[in-house]
């Protein structure tokens, strides 16, 4: 009798998960983070995200593969250390989504899509001012700057999952496409990889257009560093403002060379940039004109009390670690406010005490002002 490989009997348990709200609910915190998850977890109340999926590990006896942390930096470094990271998605491996800010495990992906399952996130098309109350599916296309990589680790038993990467040290080889087809089904058959043809479309990054048709002198650019490296093989004429086909098929050449596979129109070697390959050719990304900073508006002083739970409170408690204000985060920052963010405050105001005094770790409109300017660089600290 055939075992069941560990990935899917992890993926099959991720999926039998039922989507719906997790967190209670009380009158002061609104959605509290007091989950099931952060029980089995052994720390409750707190954002829950990277909870949820050592959990999922945990519950299939696989949690010895994974870091048992509530960050997705930590996840994501002791990830690298392992040498377990990936830019391509592969089935129960962890996403890191906007550089830190949430997790979720990947339960299949195509040629234009991954598609997650995560904890503390909310169902597809809720609005709760970001705040995550459940456990939900999600899709997100493969090329969205949301996605920094993936966490994919070495099962037990040797047997790689579906995987995208043409190179996954776990020895698989790399699909177009895999669906789960449920707990007890057969297995699908791996999808081909496309016809190859030359991609015609454009991305955005950092507000500007890549790909076909796409104009300025940061075409320009993107040619001439092509170039510099070897690979301008397809140009006639050089590179220029205006992206061509010759551009694409350069870009793709570079791509290759960078461990990628796959054409046109979907393959992760199209030719068509995405932000890992375009900084590691430019060293940097270049940016549309940003326009002039404007801070937010002062939310309110109920949403910055001892216990207040709120989007607002996270941003505050950004811009107060960022300017290294008070004491060091151990973990955080929240959407909770807590003595630490409190003491926080109070050095901040200490520091600018002509202004903003007294240091009663109390927040005002003109208290909320400076902690922005600081973490922004609009004045000195």
């Amino acid at each position: 009798m055939a075992t069941t490989p560990d990935w899917k009997r992890l993926l099959d348990h991720v999926m039998t998960v039922p989507e719906k709200i997790y967190e209670t609910w009380n009158s002061v915190d609104g959605w509290d983070n007091h989950t099931i998850f952060g029980v089995e977890y052994g720390w409750d109340g707190v954002a829950w995200c990277a909870i949820w999926n050592w959990d999922m590990y945990h519950d299939v006896g696989l949690d010895s593969i994974v870091p048992k942390t509530a960050s997705v930096d930590g996840m994501t470094a002791w990830a690298k250390q392992k040498g377990q990271w990936s830019q391509y998605p592969s089935v129960g491996a962890e996403v890191n989504f906007n550089d830190g800010g949430h997790t979720e495990i990947c339960v299949g992906f195509d040629a234009d899509n991954m598609y997650s399952k995560g904890g503390n996130s909310l169902q597809a098309g809720a609005v709760d001012n970001g705040q995550g109350n459940g456990v939900w599916t999600h899709v997100t296309p493969r090329r969205s700057p949301k996605i920094v990589g993936y966490f994919a680790p070495h099962f037990p038993d040797g047997q790689c999952p579906p995987t995208a990467d043409p190179h996954d040290p776990r020895g698989g080889k790399a699909v177009t496409s895999y669906t789960w087809p449920g707990p007890d089904a057969t297995e699908p058959t791996p999808t081909p990889a496309p016809a190859a043809e030359i991609a015609r479309y454009q991305v955005t990054i950092n507000g500007l257009q890549y790909g076909y048709g796409a104009h300025g002198d940061h075409v320009t650019k993107v040619g001439e560093a092509l170039v510099a490296k070897g690979f301008g093989r397809h140009y006639s004429s050089g590179p220029g403002p205006d992206w061509t086909d010759a551009d694409t098929l350069n870009y793709s050449d570079y791509q290759i060379s960078l461990g990628y596979s796959g054409t046109a129109p979907h393959g992760d070697a199209d030719g068509v940039p995405g932000p890992t390959t375009l900084k590691q050719l430019l060293g940097s990304l270049p940016s549309a004109a940003t326009p002039a900073l404007v801070p937010p508006p002062f939310p309110g002083r109920d949403k910055f009390v001892l216990g207040a739970h709120n989007d607002f409170a996270l941003q505050l408690q950004q811009w107060l670690d960022k300017g290294g204000w008070g004491p060091k985060y151990r973990v955080g920052p929240s959407r909770t406010m807590t003595q630490l963010d409190l003491d926080k405050i109070k050095a901040l105001q200490q520091h600018y005490v002509a202004d903003l005094g007294p240091a009663d770790g109390k927040t005002g409109p003109k208290t909320w002002l400076y902690a922005w300017q600081v973490a922004h660089g609009l004045r000195k600290k």
